[in-house]
């Protein structure tokens, strides 16, 4: 690989996206600080025009030599598409074509958010020196990304760690995949406040449904008592399926309601043999751990290309 040049690390979220530009050899944490970042067009060719301009801006005489990308799935990876992103609005777009052909045709990967997360979380964060390692990110929603010899397990079509879309109930509430009974419907955060909303209770946001709870509020103990045992649902699955040697979990509620994830860890780990194995940290990396992934992915693609 090059020793000279630098990366392109791209997060891209249905709001905002961030970047940031460094060495292709360079393994300190501050290499992937945010060093810009702008609104998310819906328009693909918009986005590329941004992204460019935002580039130039912050690179300087740097030579990018190839690009690594955390893009909202579903994705077909390999061959560089958005299949469809719910998110951003975009439908079969072949990302990785176009900011290729932007950046005079360098090397250009892509992989989802989650997966993204994972790998920077594995390289950089929680999850070094832990294999196999899965990373949990517990916010809006719920998700997982799954790496095994320091490589991300994409799954057939890359829907390998969808553990928000496990089961925990057949006629459970409705997701807003469609489906009912999806652990996502019982944890994420958006979750949470509409089961709120469905007890009669009014608006209140995730936080203040586990605040209500602590309080000894009947119905927010009722609300958060099933998340818990969703959420104890999706790591005892992960544990019996791929035995992790450690599980990060990070993300708005993940981070801010520890108690609450370990109370969930402790209950699968008593319904999982051996799952005492699987030990629980949380993220290290925060709203960077995409872009370390995304780093950690161009400079791949550049390797590859060399």
């Amino acid at each position: 690989m090059p020793r000279r040049g630098s990366v392109l690390a791209v997060d891209v979220g249905g709001t905002k996206t961030a970047l940031v530009v460094s060495p292709v050899v360079h393994s300190a944490r501050a290499s992937i600080t945010p060093s810009a970042s702008f609104a998310t067009p819906k328009d693909p060719q918009r986005f590329i025009t941004i992204l460019r301009d935002a580039v130039s801006s912050v690179s300087g005489d740097a030579r990018v030599l190839g690009v690594g990308m955390g893009v909202p799935g579903p994705l077909d990876r390999d061959r560089g598409i958005v299949r469809f992103s719910t998110n951003l609005g975009w439908r079969n777009v072949p990302i990785a074509a176009l900011v290729s052909h932007a950046f005079g045709g360098i090397p250009v990967s892509i992989d989802d958010d989650a997966n993204a997360g994972a790998l920077g979380e594995a390289v950089y964060g929680a999850g070094r020196n832990a294999d196999p390692f899965v990373f949990v990110t517990l916010g809006t929603g719920l998700g997982s990304g799954i790496v095994v010899g320091g490589t991300v397990v994409a799954g057939h079509l890359g829907a390998a760690g969808e553990i928000g879309h496990l089961c925990a109930s057949f006629d459970g509430p409705l997701c807003a995949c469609g489906r009912r009974g999806c652990v996502e419907a019982y944890v994420g955060g958006l979750a949470l406040e509409r089961r709120w909303r469905e007890a009669g209770r009014g608006t209140a946001d995730a936080a203040t449904v586990f605040a209500l709870a602590r309080r000894g509020d009947v119905d927010a103990l009722r609300v958060v008592q099933q998340a818990r045992e969703a959420l104890a649902l999706a790591f005892a699955s992960l544990m019996a399926s791929v035995a992790p040697a450690r599980i990060a979990v990070a993300g708005t509620v993940g981070l801010s309601q520890k108690p609450f994830v370990r109370a969930a860890f402790r209950l699968a780990t008593s319904a999982v043999y051996p799952g005492g194995r699987c030990k629980l940290r949380a993220g290290e990396l925060g709203a960077d751990a995409v872009l370390a992934g995304a780093a950690a992915l161009g400079r791949a693609a550049i390797a590859k290309a060399s």
